[in-house]
């Protein structure tokens, strides 16, 4: 991986009188202080996203893992998103190819701290989604706050953790999925028994779109796997907030391996 991103710098900030603000101090562009990310307390400590991006870079390449990164930057640069997919660290679950999947994440603009989440997807090519967040309960995740104790170095450390999560425990939780066996009407009573339910956190559309796909299912929801990569496609379709698609997914998946099908 090789990529040139905007660099922060810290700035005093002064009110309309010349007088310093106490407590808080100014991000901007190294570069061009004229393009300014945010106002932060001064215990604000930054991670550059150049050097988040090396040591991932080096820490995938001590582990000599075959990826494919896909970096994207928002908010002007602001923030920074690395997604990368892992087509040589597979579980194959009832035929389905599942993929070791990690993202990473970095501000300057206070919109998130120094997260790094290691899960698993499924490529789909006969829906209009390219792919199927699976999301796990024995997911990978750090997040680091921007503070003074912050040290981006641990990053190495949770990649290779992620790792060994995935080839030891993810694949055997979808395993478990897979060999539940549940009726097609059964399917249908458990999510409308989550539609009535208003204790339930995913929201009511959503849940809608689950019962309308499952009377186009018939003849492959046959396992409790079947039914979560059903509910998992719609969500990484419908839901565009990363965050609530996870936490729907996760409210889901409990749900159905707690259930009695």
């Amino acid at each position: 991986m090789e990529k040139t991103f905007k660099r922060a710098k810290e700035i005093e900030i002064f009110d309309g009188n010349g007088n310093k603000w106490k407590g808080q101090k100014g991000l901007v562009n190294e570069a061009n202080e004229l393009d300014r990310f945010a106002i932060v307390g001064v215990g604000y400590k930054i991670a550059q996203h150049d050097e988040v991006y090396d040591i991932v870079d080096k820490a995938l390449n001590d582990l000599q893992i075959v990826y494919k990164t896909n970096t994207i930057e928002m908010n002007d640069g602001a923030r920074l998103r690395i997604d990368l997919k892992f087509p040589e660290i597979v579980h194959t679950i009832a035929e389905e190819e599942i993929q070791l999947w990690a993202s990473f994440d970095n501000s300057y603009n206070g919109s998130t701290g120094l997260r790094l989440e290691i899960n698993a997807f499924v490529e789909r090519t006969e829906t209009n989604v390219y792919c199927s967040e699976v999301i796990s309960d024995q997911m990978n995740k750090c997040y680091r706050r921007h503070t003074k104790g912050l040290e981006i170095g641990m990053l190495e450390g949770v990649i290779n953790e992620g790792v060994i999560i995935f080839q030891k425990e993810i694949g055997k939780e979808f395993k478990q999925l897979a060999e539940t066996p549940i009726t097609e009407m059964g399917a249908k009573t458990f999510i409308q028994e989550l539609i009535d339910n208003k204790s339930r956190k995913t929201a009511r559309k959503y849940m809608d779109m689950i019962s309308e796909a499952l009377d186009g299912a018939s003849g492959r929801l046959t396992t409790a796997w079947a039914l979560y990569s059903l509910v998992s496609s719609i969500l990484t379709r419908e839901v565009a907030s990363v965050d609530l698609r996870k936490n729907n997914a996760r409210e889901l998946l409990n749900k159905i391996k707690k259930h009695s099908f």
